[in-house]
């Protein structure tokens, strides 16, 4: 099942971020700036913990990052140590802010789901897409995105990125996100020729439980999503309470209620080139 047909990403996302362009805009929208910007640095923990693990000594190779947006995951890859890095969005409007804030990177407008991406088979070592995938709502390109990350590694390149991972074969559709089974995403990722070396939460108290039965998670994320929402001045200091928590979590847990983050590894084998 896909969402309807007359739903345009590009669209929706130009619209989203010309109102928006900051972590709001690209994160959790209806929570507000300031408990964003909490979520955000659970990201950067979470993201530095899974980069030190698979960078060599050298920290060498070529990065793409997909779903650039406000250049977030441009700066953790700056700040692990890689200088070749080019960025990618959907939107003409994040590509042309991302051209200003970071003129010595090279930032393309990119659809990963398209049948072509401009770039060379093989041309990178490391390629992250963080909150993307699940704005995929369309399952062929869904597939066709992970067949493009595939082709566009070099061999035995890391893919790094995050999405919810629903267990129990469920799936949850929306307009601008689908939420898949990590029944499914794991078949569709060792067809297109990946292994997954680890997958870790994200998160667990600080964003929306939607993998969880627990009555009890549900209940405290209605009430937190409800403050919020009614009261975005609170973000600040309920961040500020819930982060040391949440990394304690998302650091001794290995699975979670809410999104995750895979770390894949191409193989030598691939069912195609969409590239």
């Amino acid at each position: 099942m896909n969402p309807p047909e007359t739903f345009s990403p590009k669209t929706y996302w130009e619209e989203r971020l010309a109102g928006a362009y900051d972590l709001q805009g690209v994160g959790y929208a209806s929570l507000g700036l300031p408990y964003n910007r909490w979520l955000y640095r659970v990201r950067r923990r979470v993201f530095q913990t899974a980069v030190r693990s698979i960078l060599s000594a050298d920290f060498s190779g070529k990065v793409l990052d997909v779903g650039s947006g406000t250049g977030f995951y441009i700066d953790q890859w700056k700040a692990a140590g890689l200088k070749d890095i080019t960025g990618s969005d959907l939107t003409e409007t994040a590509v042309a802010r991302l051209r200003e804030k970071y003129p010595g990177y090279r930032f393309s407008l990119l659809d990963i789901g398209a049948g072509e991406c401009g770039f060379e088979p093989e041309s990178f070592d490391y390629i992250s897409a963080f909150d993307v995938f699940f704005h995929i709502v369309d399952t062929g390109r869904y597939v066709s995105a992970i067949d493009n990350v595939h082709a566009l590694l070099k061999s035995r390149g890391w893919f790094l990125w995050s999405d919810n991972f629903l267990q129990n074969g469920r799936e949850l559709i929306a307009q601008h996100q689908v939420s898949r089974s990590l029944d499914r995403t794991t078949a569709i990722l060792r067809e297109a020729g990946f292994e997954i070396v680890a997958r870790k939460p994200m998160f667990w108290l600080m964003n929306a439980p939607i993998d969880s039965k627990s009555l009890l998670l549900q209940k405290w994320w209605r009430i937190l999503e409800r403050l919020l929402r009614t009261h975005p001045g609170l973000g600040s200091p309920a961040g500020a309470l819930l982060y040391p928590l949440e990394l304690l979590l998302v650091g001794l847990l290995h699975e979670s209620p809410t999104t995750e983050i895979m770390v894949c590894r191409k193989l030598l084998q691939q069912r195609k080139s969409s590239v």
